[in-house]
């Protein structure tokens, strides 16, 4: 499938150059319309899903980086949605950087009660040493230690089938629930229906 965009009066095609992080940038490419250029079948259909999933929970996609679309809840980014060639991952920003959630452990509770434990530990992401922080971090995920864990994506989800996006759906409402109630501390977290 071939498809046109225009930066600077230059038409490109998907199949024939990828636009540089600046065209992209000016671009502000929509994840919808990028995900067909990417993938393909069922995993096509599944990303397509899961962006319009978020846009009607008022998470909206925006372009962040190369191929890369950060999703935020009231000013709070709650996930990363990453494109390459017959791939994509979704990326929870449950880190210790990020200041609205210390950990995956603070939905221990829910994510075990909910038969997710499982899901979640079987995406654990070890370091690759993709960047100069490395090496990865000794990390307790829900209840089990892990070495050499990437401390700034420690849970990434690649090419999730539909039990990975029912979890990553389920988890990004708690973090909604979270940051409303961070936002608002006469709020009770839970007492929203965000289904």
């Amino acid at each position: 499938m071939m498809i046109g965009n225009t930066y600077k009066g230059e038409t490109w095609m998907s199949e024939q150059r990828k636009p540089s992080f600046q065209e992209q940038k000016a671009l502000k490419l929509q994840i919808e319309d990028e995900i067909p250029k990417f993938l393909d079948g069922g995993m096509q259909q599944a990303a397509l899903a899961f962006a319009a999933h978020l846009r009607t929970k008022k998470m909206q996609p925006s372009w962040q980086s190369t191929d890369s679309w950060k999703v935020n809840h009231k000013g709070q980014n709650v996930c990363v949605i990453r494109l390459s060639k017959g791939s994509w991952c979704v990326v929870p920003r449950i880190s210790r950087w990020n200041k609205l959630i210390d950990s995956y452990n603070l939905y221990e509770k829910e994510i075990t009660e909910e038969g997710m434990r499982d899901t979640v530990l079987a995406n654990v992401n070890f370091c690759r040493r993709c960047a100069s922080c490395g090496p990865g971090w000794p990390m307790t995920i829900l209840g089990k230690e892990h070495e050499d864990v990437c401390h700034n994506v420690p849970v990434r989800y690649v090419d999730p089938g539909e039990a990975e996006l029912d979890c990553v759906k389920r988890i990004l409402e708690l973090m909604r629930q979270t940051a409303d109630a961070q936002k608002n501390p006469a709020h009770k977290a839970g007492k929203e229906d965000l289904s």
